[in-house]
């Protein structure tokens, strides 16, 4: 049995932790269903379900000066916003942002300088634009009086930093809502609720902090279990805390709007849930598994050798029992939400913004012609095995007008968006019904040691990434034998036929799928160029995760319930010999230096074991 963790209580996981009457193999996790306490009476082969979605967009935020933004010109996104002269700006801060040298941006020995200005070295910053939350400065049509709550004119930035590429990202604008939505499924005395929120990652405490919520607001009536999972998008303002404002290698202050987190996304997802069951009315569900096949890589770009990729798109549809009217559906695929690239300033969902709006109202040209029409109803985008690194970043797919759009375009992330809501739809119409199909969830939480130093510094001395540590001593330095450690949790939920394993990061897909040739769609494993190309005799052998998980669809949740960052199989887990965990390995190492640790995979992978050995009682 697992390590059980006293602090994560029963409440906390929302979700019953007895003994069970009956197992069919394997270990029994510490919270399941059917069989433990609240879950006794099990299925009794009915079907509620209810989709809800909830508007976590931040709605005031102070903005940067559009010419303090590194980029300008036709590499911006469509809608950047425009400086002075009229051309375009977006990106990063410039260099010398924090360094008080006016509205010209300019500091004495900086080519082309010409004197100082008059916000030049007056100790207040010149980057932003100091208007307060609303976001409105004297002479601003609709101006009234400064914000009642101080923040004009105060010095500090009242903004939000986009989280996902590099630091120093200010949010500028709105392109799509962010949005916490909810899937509730109800058969007798079993419920489960999945939970999609538009955010680079949460960790495993906000999630608690959300079953929490929904506890106190639908107490008896709240799900048995309750799945959060993040989209993953580099788009949205930062929720763990790293790409925050950055001089140097570590950020100056942490990156989130710990206010904005709190009342607003997390309660947002809270309140998804609370909707969605209070909702939930007779339903029927039919459900399917696409293969892109070919056109992953149209879609996707492997960055990381080996080049494998998860190329199936799972759908589920549920519709109103008696006339069919539809209540909404859930379209998982596993892909860096990362299209519109580091030099966007626009809050976007990126590509899954294009994928709920095609599964909602069909997909369009650009001309406003219907391409296929859309299922109806609340769409919930649960990402997959994103890691390692499956990028839409340098693909090329072709848009429904038949051209390929730029990179770093919203263009182009509605040319990906379609291209999954298409498979989602035309699999619809051969989806499989899936009458009243019976309910069961098995979850664990387990201790994971934090090994990455970097991300130690950033828990310990900083302050940056807030989350508890256990079995640490605050008073000796980190060490081999004094190592922080954090609470996270691999869960499985089945729905008939249908099979989830909720993974807490950013899953590598050859774990999830394999190494044959098949998932490489016509691209070499490894690179003829890579210095360092991973040795594919040391991969391990199958049974592979998805494999192991059994049931006629299979799919794998990513960043489910937590972010612990990449897993990567240890055969291929390579650390800089200088500089570990601040400088990549040779070759494409890049995600070790944003992983805790080389023995998280296993350490998952043993639960996953565990785990997957076991079913519920019938």
């Amino acid at each position: 049995m697992l390590p059980r963790l006293a602090t994560l209580s029963c409440l906390a996981l929302v979700a019953a932790c007895g003994a069970p009457k009956k197992q069919s193999t394997g270990t029994p996790p510490s919270a399941f269903c059917p069989g433990g306490p609240g879950c006794e009476k099990g299925n009794d082969g009915t079907l509620k379900a209810g989709v809800a979605r909830v508007k976590v967009t931040p709605k005031g935020f102070e903005r940067p000066r559009p010419e303090y933004l590194n980029r300008s010109g036709d590499g911006c996104p469509e809608g950047s916003v425009l400086g002075k002269d009229g051309v375009a700006r977006c990106g990063e801060l410039l260099a010398s942002a924090f360094h008080d040298c006016g509205a010209d941006t300019l500091c004495p020995g900086d080519p082309g300088y010409p004197g100082a200005d008059p916000g030049e070295k007056d100790g207040r910053p010149d980057w932003f634009l100091d208007c307060g939350r609303d976001g409105l400065c004297p002479g601003d049509v609709g101006y009234t009086a400064p914000d009642a709550d101080g923040s004009e004119g105060d010095g500090q930035f009242q903004g939000f930093w986009l989280a996902g590429f590099d630091n120093n990202r200010p949010l500028v604008s709105v392109h799509d809502d962010q949005w916490a939505r909810a899937l509730v499924l109800i058969n007798g005395d079993v419920s489960l609720a999945i939970v999609s929120v538009d955010a680079v990652g949460l960790f495993h405490d906000d999630v608690v902090r959300i079953r929490d919520r929904v506890a106190k607001k639908l107490g008896a009536d709240a799900p048995d279990y309750v799945l959060v999972s993040s989209t993953h998008t580099h788009e949205a303002p930062d929720t763990l805390g790293q790409w925050g404002p950055r001089e140097g290698l570590i950020p100056f202050a942490r990156g989130v709007d710990d206010a904005w987190l709190t009342t607003v996304l997390l309660e947002g997802a809270a309140q998804a849930v609370a909707d969605a069951v209070q909702s939930a009315r007779p339903a029927t569900l039919a459900a399917t598994q696409v293969k892109l096949g070919a056109k992953t890589s149209d879609v996707i770009s492997d960055t990381r050798d080996p080049w494998i990729s998860d190329d199936a798109v799972t759908v589920l549809k549920l519709s109103e029992k008696a006339g069919g009217d539809a209540i909404g559906t859930l379209v998982s695929w596993g892909n860096h939400p990362e299209t519109v690239g580091g030099v966007n300033n626009q809050l976007t969902a990126d590509f899954i913004w294009a994928v709920r709006e095609g599964m909602e109202n069909g997909v369009f040209k650009s001309d406003g012609s219907l391409v296929t029409k859309g299922a109806g109803g609340t769409c919930v985008f649960v990402n997959g095995a994103v890691g390692g690194m499956m990028t839409s970043l340098h693909a090329k797919p072709t848009s429904v007008d038949g051209d390929q759009p730029r990179d770093d375009s919203f263009k182009k992330t509605k040319a990906v968006g379609d291209v999954i809501a298409l498979a989602a739809l035309q699999g619809l119409a051969e989806a499989k019904d899936q009458p009243a199909p019976p309910l069961a969830y098995g979850a664990e939480t387990l201790k994971l040691p934090v090994e990455n130093e970097v991300f130690q510094l950033l828990f310990l001395n900083f302050n940056l990434l807030k989350r508890r540590l256990y079995d640490f001593d605050t008073t000796k330095p980190a060490s081999a034998t004094n190592q922080p450690m954090i609470a996270s949790e691999v869960a499985k939920l089945q729905v008939g036929g249908i099979r989830f394993l909720a993974v807490p990061g950013e899953l590598l897909p050859e774990l999830a799928v394999g190494y044959d040739d098949s998932f490489s769609y016509g691209h070499p494993r490894t690179k003829a160029g890579n210095p360092n190309p991973p040795d594919l005799s040391k991969a391990p052998p199958g049974p592979y995760l998805k494999d192991q998980l059994q049931g006629d669809i299979r799919c794998v949740f990513g960043l489910a319930n937590d972010e612990l960052g990449y897993l990567i199989p240890p055969y291929d887990y390579q650390l800089d010999a200088t500089h570990p965990y601040l400088d990549e390995a040779p070759g494409t190492h890049y995600e070790e230096t944003n992983s805790i640790g080389p023995s998280v995979t296993p350490k998952l992978l043993a639960a996953y074991a565990t785990l997957l050995g076991w079913e519920p009682a019938p």
